[in-house]
């Protein structure tokens, strides 16, 4: 096998539910995840009728691939079928990306780091190394995680631009793909369908050509893309997320912390001792993503999120 280099390390889970609740001493439905920015429920559409008429076939392949959900995927996000290209969640375009455009001996730019880890794998397993020195791409993630920021767009190019919370902004850069931007966005955050691993990637329409030639035949289910159609025909409305997320804030405040102003379905908490507090909440059964100096909190319910808080006050 080729060598990985020096400093690749791969992506790595938080723990299971199954093992938070061990640790807590509680049943695992009673552990809430604050640390996968996923609504707290599926989408009303994720029903057996759902998926009845995909799961009739699965016995045989997608002849002719996928033209339904290009054309949702189109009117939904005003291009053209032919500038879609899909894949199993936003993280199998992002290697996509990387290994077409980049390979040993190249570099590869990350925009605003610290931010998704996924971005700068996918430079290291196509071969090449991550600098800001000559880019051959550069990525960018924007809403960005894990701050929530919406932060300015690289004037690099080609740039590949990470929208995965792009319904909870509703800022987008697709007015700039014939300007060398590629855009990649996921039905795992607010279309609720994380399980079901489908993403989808907008370009100008010789790069969708060149990108799909390069992509795995079939990347995604039959499944998911029955899932996904469903979605679009009633696409989420996240407004009551976003004024938990602003009433969640405010909480946090008043504990006399200073989430940042966000743009997505999360707050990012500067913290000092973001380690400690991370493990108390783990045996509270409540999962938050720590970082070094910072906690990032999903956006629940009220009743969910007032029970972080309330643990989180009693950890302080």
């Amino acid at each position: 096998m080729r060598k990985l280099p020096d400093a690749y390390e791969p992506y790595t889970w938080a723990i299971s539910t199954a093992e938070a609740a061990r640790i807590a001493g509680i049943p695992p439905g009673e552990v809430l995840r604050f640390d996968g920015n996923v609504p707290h429920r599926p989408p009303p559409t994720a029903l057996p009728e759902t998926v009845a008429a995909a799961l009739a076939e699965i016995n045989t392949y997608t002849h002719g691939g996928y033209p339904l959900i290009h054309e949702a995927i189109a009117d939904y996000t005003g291009v053209a079928p032919d500038q879609v290209v899909l894949g199993a969640g936003a993280d199998d375009l992002i290697l996509l990306c990387a290994r077409a455009f980049a390979g040993p001996g190249d570099r590869v730019a990350v925009a605003d780091e610290p931010t998704y880890p996924m971005l700068r794998l996918g430079a290291w397993l196509a071969g090449a190394d991550v600098g800001d020195d000559d880019p051959v791409l550069t990525f960018c993630c924007r809403p960005h995680n894990p701050t929530g920021a919406l932060v300015e767009l690289p004037a690099a190019r080609p740039l590949v631009v990470d929208e995965a919370y792009f319904e909870y902004a509703g800022e987008t850069a697709t007015e700039l793909l014939d300007d060398g931007v590629i855009v990649i966005r996921t039905f795992s955050k607010a279309f609720g369908l994380a399980s079901a691993r489908v993403g989808y990637l907008l370009a100008e329409r010789r790069t969708a050509a060149a990108l799909s030639e390069r992509q795995a035949p079939g990347p995604v289910s039959t499944l998911s893309v029955a899932l996904a159609l469903a979605g679009l025909a009633e696409p989420p409305d996240v407004r009551s997320t976003l004024e938990e997320r602003d009433r969640l804030a405010e909480r946090l405040r008043a504990l006399g912390l200073e989430p940042l102003p966000s743009w997505a379905n999360f707050v990012y908490v500067p913290l000092p001792e973001a380690g400690r507090v991370t493990a108390a909440l783990v045996e509270r059964g409540l999962l938050v993503r720590g970082y070094a100096d910072a906690v990032r909190i999903t956006v629940r319910d009220a009743a969910g999120d007032d029970r972080l808080v309330d643990a989180l006050a009693g950890v302080l």
